[in-house]
């Protein structure tokens, strides 16, 4: 045969695994395999050629490697007319070079992980639906969230949610029946009642978060971004193992977090998941990723094997292997969920809340007003210590209203969280989804849009309850996402920021350390699916009447 001839047959076969085969279904979960199946066959038909058809070892490398190029030139270019001309996502308006290859939007948002400020210039441009891949559509019409995340919507979690599989957890889950049940195992550790037992184990570290504070004097900066990390994550270890990790007491930050952050900076490049795949599948090349893992999996190993004397969230957890008084053994898919759950109790309820807390406070210190208003809401609810039961003031509106608005301009999760839609496609305003489509919501640029919000630049706690105008459709506020996958922990997360708040003003003024606009933290701040914080530096003084009261007589 010519070369010729195997170039053309081989193009012809590019073409053909494109229609027939990768343009079909989900292949990301088999990035590796493709890879080893391709060098196999290469190395198949270099043997082949030179002890069946007599062709010298250097003659048939040549020959496969051109039939190889050409293959890969085929496939990819019959992928490219596709998406460019063919693809149900073709009529969508977007970059043109995102429609045709899902490493565009990653090589606009790596280097400063800063997505959600491209994704609003993008929208600027383009409209309300954005074609951000090939198969990817951003979406910040009004009606939206609800139609993509909320209860009745036939969208289902897509392929970015298997990055880490075969390791499972309630908010990797795909599939439907898997997920509520894992859902109804989490529920009895955010009841009421085991609410009202994390609420007590909070105070000592809010009363030592107060410590730490006093002890800058009210004239060094403190980065806050820093010292609300350090406080939610002792929380969460506390809640979730009942082991903080003393980051609170050092002042530093544990080395087993420290890997998670460096664990999650890759996801701020917005790469396809087959990559990530890949990656995590080369021997050291995400050795952090899972060194945290392993970490992970051991607390909660450590944790089957010491009851705890007072129910945390891993008590819920553990319950179904509770028989006549022991611990039964989790095993295959059951112990791949706990492990999976390990990671995400720990991640979920303390960059999110860290998040929150540190933007309220640059709104803080940035409009005094803020916190006057505040102290007279909660000054009734207040004891001499700081301290409120959540239950007091789990209705004040304008606490709330403060927190809601701090959640709408400064999402914890501020740009994709990824939903497929169904077969048969959805509605969306005039808008015909098709189906299969990757899609997602943008909280951080639907925050800022004027057609959901009036005045939407501005901090306004009011329109939450008072100036309720001012939300023009309130379903597009899904900080928390919404439906049957909206966070569990929700409750959890709005009694600690509430606690927070009210012991930190009870106890301090606060305002931006001298040199301190916040500019570093509104722009600067990283996109790796939660917030990495820039630093804020703000000063906190004590009050004077807290000085006076706690003067000698």
């Amino acid at each position: 045969m010519s070369s010729i001839f195997i170039n053309a047959l081989a193009a012809n076969i590019g073409v053909l695994s494109h229609l027939l085969y990768f343009k079909r279904g989900e292949h990301h979960m088999h990035g590796v395999l493709y890879l080893q199946v391709f060098l196999l066959l290469n190395g198949a038909a270099v043997f082949a050629l030179s002890r069946l058809a007599g062709y010298e070892i250097p003659q048939a490398f040549s020959v496969v490697s051109s039939a190889s190029f050409f293959y890969l030139l085929s496939v990819n270019g019959s992928a490219l007319l596709y998406r460019a001309f063919f693809h149900p996502l073709r009529n969508f308006p977007g970059p043109f070079m995102a429609r045709l290859s899902n490493f565009w939007w990653p090589t606009r948002v790596t280097t400063n992980a800063d997505a959600p400020y491209k994704l609003e210039k993008l929208h600027e441009k383009y409209g309300q639906f954005l074609r951000i891949g090939p198969n990817t559509l951003s979406i910040i019409h009004p009606d939206g969230p609800q139609k993509v995340y909320g209860l009745g919507t036939k969208c289902s979690k897509g392929p970015w949610y298997d990055q880490d599989y075969p390791l499972t957890s309630l908010h990797t889950s795909r599939k439907r029946d898997m997920h509520d049940q894992r859902r109804k195992i989490w529920s009895p550790a955010f009841s009421d009642k085991a609410l009202r037992g994390y609420e007590e184990r909070m105070k000592p570290y809010e009363n030592r978060l107060v410590e730490q504070l006093r002890a800058f004097g009210g004239v060094q900066p403190v980065n806050v971004s820093d010292w609300f990390n350090y406080f939610s994550y002792d929380v969460m270890g506390d809640l979730a193992f009942g082991e903080s990790f003393d980051m609170l007491e050092k002042g530093e930050e544990h080395w087993a977090i420290a890997l998670l952050n460096a664990g999650m900076e890759p996801m701020a490049a917005k790469l396809p998941p087959w990559v990530f795949r890949v990656i995590v599948a080369i021997p050291g090349a995400a050795k952090d990723y899972w060194k945290f893992i392993n970490y992970c999996s051991e607390q909660m190993q450590k944790r089957m094997e010491a009851s705890a004397k007072i129910p945390d969230i891993t008590s819920a957890l553990l319950e179904p292997f509770q028989e006549k008084g022991s611990l039964r053994e989790p095993e295959g898919l059951e112990l791949t969920y706990l492990q999976g759950d390990s990671r995400l109790v720990i991640v979920a309820g303390s960059d999110t809340t860290a998040a929150t807390l540190t933007h309220l406070f640059y709104h803080l210190a940035a409009e005094p007003s803020l916190v006057q208003r505040l102290r007279r809401e909660l000054k009734p609810y207040t004891d001499s210590e700081g301290n409120v039961e959540n239950s007091d003031i789990a209705n004040n509106d304008y606490l709330n209203g403060c927190i809601f608005e701090t959640l709408r301009l400064h999402p914890p999760v501020p740009s994709a969280i990824n939903r497929s839609t169904p077969p048969e496609g959805i509605e969306i305003g005039s808008k015909h989804i098709p189906g299969n489509a990757d899609v997602f919501c943008p909280q951080y640029v639907i925050g800022r849009s004027d057609i959901c919000y009036k005045d939407p630049q501005g901090f306004v706690p009011e329109r939450w309850y008072e100036k309720t105008n001012m939300v023009t459709n309130r379903t597009a506020f899904s900080p928390f996402s919404q439906g049957v996958y909206g966070c569990i922990g929700r409750p959890l997360a709005m009694l600690e920021i509430r606690t927070t708040v009210a012991k930190l003003l009870h106890y301090f003024d606060v305002d931006f350390a001298p040199g301190e606009d916040g500019r570093d933290l509104l722009y600067k701040t990283r996109d790796h699916f939660t917030l990495g914080l820039a630093p804020l530096k703000l000063r906190f003084n004590e009050r004077k009447e807290r000085r006076d009261s706690a003067a000698p007589a």
